[in-house]
């Protein structure tokens, strides 16, 4: 029996807007507002957020932070240091290796399997978690850490495999299926193939 519910009609109807979307050339204008849009979003205006709704928002709840000062600076440090790669990596292979941009209405032309793609399915959520967890420890605020950093890693992970996983499956076939079976969806993990001649 079909699955019928709002849900998964609105999801399929996406999945077949963006595989259109992907087949349409990109000028590069298009590339460049995409990039500038999404630049912004993520390294701007949602650690801003961070920064001030956070603080803002655990003062009118009367929460505390979780964490004392020297602490939860030491771990922002750390996430920066593992999440900036692993997010301007990917950003690079999307562009130079995939033809396309991060940002879903300027896709990539081409299934990028190279680079940080070889160790997880998504390294630019990845990274981007990474990148907003070390903005709301600098922060040190806990609405910022659970609810901003949750729902952000919530909205963006159940995009990814609901919608964006659908779509390269239906474009790529079984090339991308391969490359979903042999990968992990989010936590790095490798394992050496002999005939992988990716660079």
């Amino acid at each position: 029996m079909r699955n019928s519910s709002p849900i998964h009609a609105m999801s399929q109807s996406l999945v077949t807007f963006m595989v259109k979307r992907s087949k349409k050339p990109h000028p590069w204008l298009h590339q460049a507002a995409a990039t500038l849009f999404g630049s912004t979003m993520e390294l701007a205006v949602l650690p801003v957020c961070f920064l001030v709704i956070g603080r803002w928002l655990d003062v009118r709840l009367g929460l505390q932070p979780l964490l004392s000062k020297e602490v939860a600076h030491t771990a922002a440090i750390l996430c920066f240091a593992f999440g900036i790669p692993w997010l301007a990596s990917s950003i690079l292979y999307q562009h130079w290796k995939g033809e396309g941009t991060p940002f879903p209405l300027v896709p990539t032309r081409r299934l990028v399997i190279q680079g940080p793609y070889r160790y997880t399915r998504n390294p630019m959520a990845l990274g981007a978690i990474f990148w907003l967890l070390g903005w709301a420890l600098v922060a040190n605020s806990t609405c910022s850490i659970f609810s901003g950093v949750g729902g952000f890693a919530f909205l963006v992970l159940s995009y990814d495999y609901f919608i964006e996983e659908q779509e390269l499956s239906r474009r790529f076939g079984v090339t991308y299926d391969d490359y979903r079976f042999k990968t992990s969806f989010l936590f790095p993990l490798y394992t050496v193939d002999p005939t992988d001649k990716r660079p």
